[in-house]
């Protein structure tokens, strides 16, 4: 087997969390033509890739882990993509250097989440756009407080819409809200009921919901829209100005 195919074998997911990671970067890619893009936590830069074949000007993908790097050389290289090693509480860029921050489900990953908010606030130019994708604990972690641990272990702690309304509203003027994977309201709110007596029981019947329908699910499903009046999303999604 070559190398290649030993690592598209090796990152199996679900079916909804790459359709949500795809839908994610294909509606974000109408935004990238001709302006200067920073993909923050890249991973193996699929996504960044994506920018870069919408004819952003130029991408640069960032992330933590050396081995991601690796693998985004080997998966997704291309002209106009740059790829870095570093912290995104730590940008190595000017203030103002790019057009577009794309930072797709990484703030609940990041110790320090109001500093990277306004290190985001930091490096995007005056007119510039930050997007910010999130899990929503209503949930992804029904019934818990931001200060409980996560399921997810990679997680340090997952919000809701007015927690990521404060943390943003922290560094940035104007925010739209748009999210992904639309559920009833009635059920999240049986679900975050459910959570609040046994919150592991919560996360697993969402996920057990989940895995009845991969059979039929689709990115279509997962597009990025504006939030629902009575329902709640999966994902939550702020464009930030």
């Amino acid at each position: 087997m070559r190398p290649r195919e030993r690592i598209e074998r090796a990152h199996w997911i679900p079916p909804w969390l790459r359709h949500q990671h795809e839908a994610r970067y294909a509606w974000a890619a109408a935004r990238a033509a001709g302006v200067s893009v920073l993909d923050c936590a890249s991973g193996n830069a699929y996504g960044s890739r994506t920018l870069v074949d919408a004819g952003a000007a130029r991408v640069c993908a960032l992330d933590l882990s050396i081995e991601a790097i690796h693998e985004a050389q080997l998966l997704h290289g291309a002209p106009r993509l740059g790829l870095a090693l570093a912290d995104g509480a730590r940008i190595p860029a000017a203030d103002g250097a790019f057009d577009l921050f794309v930072s797709f489900e990484t703030v609940e990953h990041v110790a320090d989440d109001a500093a990277y908010v306004a290190e985001a606030r930091r490096v995007v130019r005056r007119g510039g756009t930050f997007l910010c994708s999130t899990p929503n604990r209503r949930l992804t972690n029904p019934g818990t407080a931001i200060g409980d641990k996560p399921f997810n272990p990679f997680h340090l702690r997952e919000y809701t819409l007015p927690e990521l309304r404060r943390l943003l509203g922290t560094a940035f003027e104007t925010i739209e809200w748009l999210g992904q994977s639309i559920f009833a309201g009635a059920y999240a709110r049986a679900l975050n009921a459910l959570g609040r007596r046994v919150p592991s029981a919560a996360v697993r019947l969402h996920q057990l919901r989940k895995l009845a329908g991969a059979a039929f699910d689709s990115r279509r499903r997962h597009w990025p829209q504006p939030l629902p009046p009575h329902g709640e999303v999966e994902v939550l999604i702020a464009v930030c100005r």
